[in-house]
């Protein structure tokens, strides 16, 4: 199973999230456990996704797939 690391800032401009998510593809579908620490305070988080294989590569799905999550998410209350 692929694992990717990386971090990203959340979209209120707070400290960046830092993320490890396992992945597998089938067909076009990315299942993936991902792990935030943000806040002091881990975070777990799984399910899956649609992608378009023609268009983009499973890792670029799944990281701008977490980067989308954290952009969108309040870290202060609950990643």
């Amino acid at each position: 199973m692929p694992t990717l690391e990386g971090s990203h800032s959340p979209a209120s401009g707070g400290s960046a999230v830092h993320y490890r998510v396992d992945y597998e593809v089938v067909g076009n579908v990315v299942n993936y456990r991902a792990r935030f620490d943000a806040a002091g305070q881990p975070s777990r988080h799984e399910g899956q996704f649609d992608f378009d294989p023609a268009r983009v590569d499973a890792a670029a799905a799944v990281v701008a797939f977490m980067q989308n999550h954290i952009g969108k998410a309040d870290w202060d209350v609950a990643p």
